[in-house]
């Protein structure tokens, strides 16, 4: 069970994109910014696995507040990994957050995404999935809430040269990891779809690609590592470990 507690929300947790009108404020900013942001022609958003979800009406919105906020995120992303089996293989959590003042810097950000993630995990009564590493420096390690394997991505305000991890609000993209079954590195299509998304990396950032991009399991990968980018290409260091640290049940451990 859960630690967290949420109050009685009017609203559902999980948005389709469709039902955003009826939302307010920075809600509805939000939604909107977003929504003219994948469906730019001018200037193709490189993630093509996003735009193909948010068209196909299989991507869910989330409105995350100041108050409660951890526990919101938890309530939410539990209902999505319940959710998303049946809304098909291109569907994807996309929690906006309403903006804090207390948020400015990049380092900002990248504390409080941590800070998010591992209330996440202390939230998460599940067992850990037998088939994923514990070991966070593992190329078979990824996040995991509620049984579900997630690759996550952080956009922030503060993010400047690499546009496509720069919004308006702090958002974090929770993509299942069956999403990408069907376009493995190993196939035809995977391979093409990567291609298709580098290239159009390289023409939306102000930077190159970031050099710790890589397909779940290579060798040398630290998953990690690709949730939260800088604005740089800045080297990790080897000896940097995850921000993570897992809690020590069940023999967990990073």
């Amino acid at each position: 069970m859960s630690r967290f507690t949420l109050p009685p929300d009017p609203w559902p947790r999980l948005v389709h994109p469709s039902e955003t009108a009826h939302r307010s404020g920075w809600e509805l900013d939000a939604a909107e910014r977003f929504a003219a942001r994948m469906f730019d022609k001018e200037q193709p958003f490189p993630c093509v696995f996003g735009v193909d979800a948010l068209r196909r009406g299989t991507l869910r919105l989330s409105f995350i507040g100041n108050t409660d906020t951890q526990a919101e995120l938890a309530a939410t992303l539990e209902e999505f990994v319940q959710a998303a089996p049946e809304l098909g293989k291109r569907t994807s959590l996309v929690a906006f957050f309403e903006p804090s003042p207390g948020l400015r810097t990049l380092d900002d950000y990248s504390r409080y995404f941590w800070n998010l993630l591992g209330g996440l995990r202390e939230a998460d009564g599940r067992p850990w999935p037998v088939d994923i590493s514990q070991d966070t420096e593992d190329p078979h390690w990824e996040f995991c809430f509620a049984g579900m394997p997630l690759f996550i991505v952080a956009n922030t305000p503060a993010h400047r040269r690499r546009a496509s991890r720069h919004f308006e609000y702090f958002t974090i993209t929770f993509q299942p990891r069956f999403v990408f079954d069907d376009i493995a590195a190993t196939t035809p299509q995977g391979r093409n779809a990567r291609k298709i998304v580098r290239g159009r990396l390289r023409d939306y950032d102000a930077v190159p690609p970031a050099a710790q991009l890589a397909s779940f399991g290579d060798p040398g990968t630290r998953e990690w590592t690709q949730y939260y980018l800088d604005d740089d290409n800045l080297p990790i260091p080897s000896d940097v470990k995850c921000p993570l640290h897992m809690a020590s049940r069940d023999g967990e451990g990073s």
